[in-house]
């Protein structure tokens, strides 16, 4: 990070002039690296932007850093544009910088002639969001624009990039839920369909297998130990007795509470999946160090906006989302993936990346299938099957550090 520093140093400026876009982290991130010690951040925004630039002000003036917000401009007026910057421009003393990455090309256009027209000197730069590379554009079209890796640069975790966009998390965790547990189910599962087949029958409704029978029938549920080992071993090893009841298991977790909700929260997690989060949660926190991650949480919830992540993780500033199902079924996966890649565009920007990780037979079928019905999602998202899952620490690893090679 030093040698990134170092070559950002002399495009740093007294002046740095941010154009206000629908995603404030670019510009934060501009922020943080092109002003100069003492130098003042100037936020250029439209009626459409303005509740965003508040959102970016409010975390640089968290971080020390000095703004100040200039008047509204109207997008569909050129003429306005050019003018308001370049009287701006002109009251300003030192050096000059113009970030655009944020701004709409007519925003972007005549803001930069407004600057140059005043300082042709003025350093002016966008973010590539492809290789997480600042790129200083020098205005010549011979090629010889400055690109130097910023990925590392900045730092954020999930839930900093979420609070620039107004988003709270008031449910997350740093390490997996039950993780022992999870393996077992892992293990059950994968030995073929008895586990699910035995979820329905006795978990689950007749007319609803996604909703969970009333609690005083759940309640004493026998639990059938010797059908699925794996699972009974586990919790005999959590202080459940052998010839246990779902209710005895779920007070042997100790993560649930022990009342009719608690039972059914219970319930829902054991059969509806949900153990497979902390299973990949597990597997990102197995190769932090040498992915350079930065932050790694599960079960992200923001129910003021029902915004949620299954599992997500950050290297410097960029975003991995990841979508957790038990899934087979392409229709099923298809819509799990586009939620969390919908979902990881909106927060984490174009630099964001989304991954599935289900039980599909095919994800390489399934990826391309999903890329030729959101072509704009190509080179952003990445399926894991039930091939993978075996190994899966290795295979996620092999996709981050892919990511992380072309941004070097």
């Amino acid at each position: 990070m030093s040698d990134t520093l170092a070559r950002l140093e002399p495009y740093r400026t007294d002046n740095l002039i941010l154009l206000i876009g629908t995603n404030p982290l670019p510009n934060y991130v501009a922020a943080r690296l092109l002003c100069a010690p003492r130098g003042k951040i100037h936020l250029v925004c439209s009626s459409g932007t303005a509740s965003i630039a508040e959102r970016l002000e409010k975390k640089l003036a968290l971080d020390g850093l000095h703004f100040e917000r200039r008047p509204v401009l109207s997008e569909s007026r050129p003429q306005e544009i050019f003018s308001a910057i370049r009287e701006m421009v002109m009251r300003m003393h030192g050096t000059v910088g113009l970030h655009y990455t944020g701004g709409t090309k007519a925003m972007s256009v005549h803001a930069y002639r407004a600057v140059k027209e005043v300082h042709s000197d003025a350093v002016c730069s966008y973010l590539d969001a492809h290789d997480l590379k600042m790129v200083i554009d020098r205005g010549m079209g011979d090629g010889r624009d400055d690109e130097i890796p910023v990925g590392k640069a900045v730092t954020l975790t999930v839930r900093e990039i979420a609070r620039l966009h107004k988003i709270e998390f008031e449910k997350s965790r740093d390490r997996p839920l039950l993780l022992d547990v999870a393996r077992a189910l892992q293990k059950d599962f994968e030995s073929g369909k008895q586990w699910l087949s035995w979820v329905e029958q006795n978990l689950m409704t007749l007319q609803n297998k996604r909703k969970p029978k009333p609690a005083n029938e759940l309640r004493t549920k026998p639990m059938p130990s010797g059908e699925f080992p794996e699972l009974g071993q586990t919790f005999m090893n959590l202080g459940a007795p052998v010839d246990a009841t779902l209710e005895d298991w779920a007070i042997a977790t100790c993560e649930f509470p022990n009342s009719s909700d608690g039972l059914k929260e219970f319930v829902g997690w054991l059969a509806g999946g949900y153990w497979l989060e902390s299973i990949a949660l597990d597997a990102l926190l197995q190769i932090k160090e040498s992915c350079e991650l930065d932050d790694c949480g599960m079960g992200y919830v923001a129910e003021q906006s029902k915004f949620e992540f299954d599992v997500a993780a950050t290297r410097g500033y960029q975003l991995f989302a990841f979508s957790c199902t038990t899934e087979d079924k392409d229709a099923m996966c298809k819509q799990k993936l586009f939620e969390g890649f919908e979902r990881a565009k909106q927060m984490g920007g174009d630099e964001a990346r989304t991954a599935l990780v289900c039980y599909n037979r095919d994800p390489v079928n399934l990826l391309n299938k999903f890329k030729r019905e959101n072509f704009f999602a190509e080179g952003t998202v990445r399926v894991f099957g039930a091939n993978h899952m075996q190994d899966l620490p290795r295979y996620l690893a092999e996709w981050i550090n892919n990511h992380k090679r072309r941004q070097s």
